[in-house]
This record gives structure tokens, C-alpha cells and sequence, in this order.
């Protein structure tokens, strides 16, 4: 599925200022043995948790109104918003969203709830918006997944932070492909009825075998990808699974992430790593390696000197899981292959590319 003519203008983020320590959360659970095990095989020794009652607008407006910083509202043609923690059941987030921005009343506003794989639906639907309109469209994720989760469920507490993105997508020269993967009959997998459940063994074989197929399968046909090494941004479900599926695609030294600063933010966590500082996965020990580069916007807050991350690999899960940090340089524009995966089961990746854009992440 093939979309020309559609830039990212800009991606900002809004986490909450707590930094929730994992070790502490988990040893009451589980003793301390296994909650360091935990900690060292998803590479997540802190999460992001807002307070109780914060709802998900509290955390989007802020990362939408960055996004929007500079943009007359006559130029916005649509906002899609992707949730699965919205307070009400309808009116829509966008909808929402909408009034709170002050936009135009005539602007298509609707909800996305994929959860996992949201982000990468959103830039579909809102590339599409984009074409349609010609005008910019606001795409929002995020969740405030502390609602959600089992506190006496390690499996979830360990892994689950609060977060929410905007991306701004406007007319431009960049084409886009798109790739879709879907199994309803893994639901059970990882679902939220009263509170998240996940079977994290069921979503790592999901992750290793199905989603890896159909990435490399997407790979192997998309025409952007094509001669190009691309930077891999997937979403963070943990570490572990993260490097072991880029070391499956052959982009070992071409991945970044976020998730050893905000956890798994849920389907925006992609996003996320486009808005802060995004840290190369890298398996190698002792050495640099050749450092991919996003770009660096012209206009927006400056984040803080990003890192490279040298993960070490071959690990199972149980296992330690420890990281080396080098630096890491914003550059020139990139060739990006983008991923979501987890509930349904569900999975989605698209390929573009990316020039100078504004980024940055608040604290709530």
C-alpha cells in the first residue's frame, strides 16, 4: 500500500515527571532474585506513571500543542487520535482533542484503538487524511496504561509505562508503503477487559516468528527500502525482544529505541523514539558502530545529547541483559522502517523517509 506526498512536519511527546523504579515495584512481588532477572531481561529499570486520575488528554494536549506550535488552524484538515484508555467511551478523544486545540469545526476527528500496533495505523489513516484534504493532520497516541494494569501482576507491572505522542503529517515530498498483519485468533494473548493480561511467552513467539516473517516479507517488496539501510523503529515492547528481532532483519547496528528511559508508553512508543532520543540497540561489545542518524529539526527544544546503546545478545530471557553507552550523532535525513506489533495479535510496518523535522518531549 503506497501513499506519495506526505512529510512528518514534526513528533513531540509528553510523558508524566515520575519515574517509577522497577526494582522497588517488583521485589515485594516477586523477591529480589527475580526482580532483578526481570529487570535485566526487558532492559526496563524505570517507567513513566502519572498520578491516579490523570486522564489521557492531560498527557496528549501538551505533546499536540508543540506539534502545533507555528500552524494557523485553518491548515489543519483532520485529527486522529489512538487510545484505548480514552475516559469516556465516546465522545471521541479527537473529538476532544478538537475543542481543546481550538480547531476548526469543519475537520474530520476520529478514534484508532489497535493499541500495540496504533501508531503505524494512525500514519496510515492520517497519510491518507493528508492526501484527501491537502491539508496538515494531527495524529495523537497514547495511554495512560497505570489505569490498567494488576499491581500483584509482575508481568505487566514490570513492563507498562504512561505516555502519549503527537506527530504532525503534512504535505510534502516523501513517499510512503505500508504493511499490514493480523490474527484475531491470538487475542487472548494480550487483551484489557477490567485490567491489562499478557501471555509474555505467547507475544514473544508472535514477535519472533509471524511478526519477523512478515517484516522480512515487507522488506524484501518495498520499493523505499530498496538499496537503503534503513534505521529500524520499532515499538518497545521490551529490549530483549526488540534486539533479538532486529538481529533477525539484519539491522543489529541500525535500531533505535527508547525504552530504557520510558519502558513500553504502549503503541506510541515508536513515536516516542522519534520525539526524544532515540539510543542504537547494538550487540557488539567493545566497539563503536556505524551510527545511523535521524535528523535533526531546524525550529522546537533541543533534547539532550542522545546515546548509543551496546546491548549484549544471545542471551535468553532470563538472563542478564546489560548495555554500554556511547554517543550518538543527529544528521542528515534517513531512510526509516517503522513497526508496531503485540495485541489482536496484531502487527503493522511502513517505510518513508525522514528530513529535518521538530521533536521533543515534555514532562508532566
Amino acid at each position: 500500500m503506497k501513499i506519495d506526498g506526505v512529510d512528518i512536519e514534526a513528533v513531540f511527546g509528553c510523558v508524566p515527571a515520575n519515574a517509577v523504579d522497577n526494582m522497588a515495584a517488583l521485589v515485594p512481588l516477586v523477591g529480589e532474585e527475580k526482580a532483578a532477572a526481570i529487570v535485566q531481561a526487558t532492559g526496563f529499570a524505570t517507567r513513566r506513571i502519572a498520578p491516579e486520575g490523570t486522564d489521557v488528554i492531560d498527557l496528549a494536549l501538551p505533546a499536540a500543542r508543540r506539534a502545533l506550535e507555528g500552524v494557523a488552524p485553518g491548515e489543519v484538515g483532520g485529527v486522529i487520535a489512538v487510545s484505548f484508555s480514552n475516559r469516556d467511551r465516546f465522545p471521541a478523544l479527537a473529538a476532544r482533542l478538537q475543542d481543546a486545540l481550538g480547531l476548526p469545526h469543519g475537520i474530520a476527528a476520529c478514534d484508532l484503538s489497535m493499541a500495540c500496533s496504533g501508531w503505524i495505523y494512525g500514519l496510515f489513516v492520517a497519510a491518507q487524511m493528508v492526501k484527501a484534504s491537502g491539508r496538515k493532520v494531527l495524529l495523537v497516541d497514547g495511554d495512560v496504561q497505570s489505569a490498567w494494569i494488576d499491581r500483584s501482576d509482575a508481568n505487566t507491572l514490570a513492563v507498562m509505562g504512561d505516555g502519549a505522542t503527537a506527530t504532525l503529517l503534512s504535505p510534502g515530498g516523501a513517499a510512503w508503503e505500508f504493511g499490514f498483519y493480523t490474527d484475531g485468533a491470538g487475542a487472548d494473548t494480550l487483551r484489557c477487559r477490567e485490567t491489562i493480561s499478557m501471555d509474555g511467552f505467547g507475544v514473544f513467539r508472535f514477535v519472533a516468528g509471524p511478526v519477523r516473517r512478515f517484516l522480512e516479507d515487507f522488506m524484501r517488496s518495498s520499493q523505499v527500502l530498496a538499496d537503503a539501510s534503513p534505521v529500524f523503529v520499532p515499538h518497545q515492547a521490551n529490549m530483549y525482544m526488540v534486539r533479538q528481532l532486529a538481529d533477525a532483519l539484519g539491522l543489529k547496528e541500525r535500531v533505535v529505541g527508547s525504552g530504557e528511559k520510558y519502558a513500553n508508553t504502549g503503541s506510541c512508543s515508536a513515536a516516542l523514539t522519534l520525539a526524544d532520543q532515540p539510543t542504537i540497540l547494538n550487540g557488539s561489545r567493545g566497539r563503536s558502530p556505524s551510527q545511523p542518524t535521524i535528523p535533526n529539526g531546524s525550529r522546537g527544544r533541543s533534547p539532550s545529547q542522545p546515546t548509543i546503546l551496546n546491548g549484549s545478545c544471545g542471551r535468553s530471557p532470563s538472563q542478564p541483559f546489560t548495555f554500554h553507552l556511547s554517543p550518538f550523532t543527529y544528521s542528515q535525513p534517513s531512510t526509516l522502517l517503522l513497526a508496531g506489533f503485540g495485541a489482536g495479535l496484531s502487527a503493522g510496518a511502513a517505510a518513508t523517509t525522514l528530513g529535518a523535522y521538530r521533536r521533543g518531549v515534555e514532562e508532566l
